[in-house]
């Protein structure tokens, strides 16, 4: 894993190795593209990233968020789960793996420029780094993770891998300060509406560990986004750390996603692949016929798009002017790159 706070080593996809510093943002699209220009023209990207979370906590060190001085990608890398299906996904190794390699999406090995990783609380209030709410499915121990004491869910072997569930802190120690981490929350609760809900601060108490998750990652020095299905989850991470990035993840509705997005001020567009009109995946039965990269860059706000598993997909969705990809392989950007 790098050592230093934002550099990393890399193929240039022809056996030539290049450093580079690595952070492309996945939350201002007029920094996006500005990164992408000064690219092409050799020129150095700051990313932009504060030095101290909404919490009002220094995060170590006053680097954070530094950007690359040279960028030689197409879209910014989200390495999904640590890129799941490449290795145990949500796993002190995955997020170790995933964040080595370069930017250049022709390098025989692309690092990821963020990190998304799931969160909920044990039955002990401790933060565990998961996807499912049921965690036999992926390990060896049964139980509803939230019901579940701190003991249990922290030794359960993830898919036979030797991995074991990790704490929140266990996993911003693996990353990387020049690798931004988004973190997805799950509810914690059976008592939580998933979506919209009619009355955000009712749920209050049922996402108030939602405060410790802040505590840790902002005590980290990457940039960070949190980003949820939930709309009550969203309310309390903005009424807790209001100057942290957020996001809305879309479901069902476009407009919806819209409306969410405006009315909380939040810092990306991050839908699924069936979302995105002008490309062959656009489900035109289950949605309106918006225009969601247009919706997003007239607000200045980057579409990251999940979860993509195809070269072609990929291709689709650049023409399309998406900015950001959450992908389980990394090597499917490089197609692409190498044709240019």
């Amino acid at each position: 894993m790098p050592e230093t706070d934002s550099e990393t080593t890399q193929s240039d996809g022809n056996g030539a190795e290049s450093t580079d510093q690595r952070n492309g943002s996945i939350l201002n699209r007029r920094q996006f593209v500005a990164g992408a220009t000064a690219a092409a023209a050799g020129s150095a990207v700051v990313g932009t990233a504060g030095a101290s979370g909404g919490n009002g906590k220094a995060k170590r060190g006053d680097d954070a968020g530094a950007g690359r001085k040279a960028r030689n990608d197409r879209a910014t890398v989200i390495a999904h789960r640590g890129y799941a299906d490449t290795y145990p996904e949500n796993t002190v190794a995955a997020f170790e793996q995933a964040a080595r390699g370069g930017s250049n999406d022709a390098a025989a090995r692309r690092g990821a420029d963020w990190i998304e990783l799931d969160v909920y609380p044990t039955a002990d209030g401790d933060i565990a780094v998961f996807h499912d709410e049921e965690i036999g499915g992926l390990t060896d121990t049964d139980g509803v993770i939230y019901e579940t004491p701190s003991a249990d869910v922290f030794s359960a072997e993830v898919l036979e891998s030797g991995q074991t569930i990790p704490t929140l802190a266990e996993s911003m120690d693996a990353i990387p300060p020049s690798v931004g981490v988004n973190i997805d929350i799950k509810a914690g609760s059976p008592d939580v509406q998933f979506g919209r809900v009619d009355d955000p601060d009712a749920e209050r108490d049922a996402w108030a560990w939602l405060e410790t998750v802040v505590d840790v990652a902002t005590d980290s020095r990457n940039e960070l986004l949190f980003s949820t299905f939930w709309e009550g989850a969203l309310a309390t991470v903005r009424d807790i750390a209001p100057d942290v990035p957020a996001a809305y993840l879309l479901s069902g509705s476009i407009r919806e996603g819209l409306d969410v997005t405006d009315e909380y001020d939040t810092a990306g567009i991050n839908p699924p692949m069936d979302m995105i009109s002008g490309t062959p995946f656009f489900d035109d039965d289950a949605y309106e016929s918006v225009d969601l990269v247009a919706e997003a860059h007239a607000r200045d706000l980057p579409v990251n798009v999940w979860t993509i598993d195809t070269w072609y997909e990929v291709e689709r969705l650049l023409e399309a002017g998406v900015d950001g990809l959450f992908l389980d392989y990394a090597g499917v950007v490089r197609w692409g790159a190498l044709r240019r």
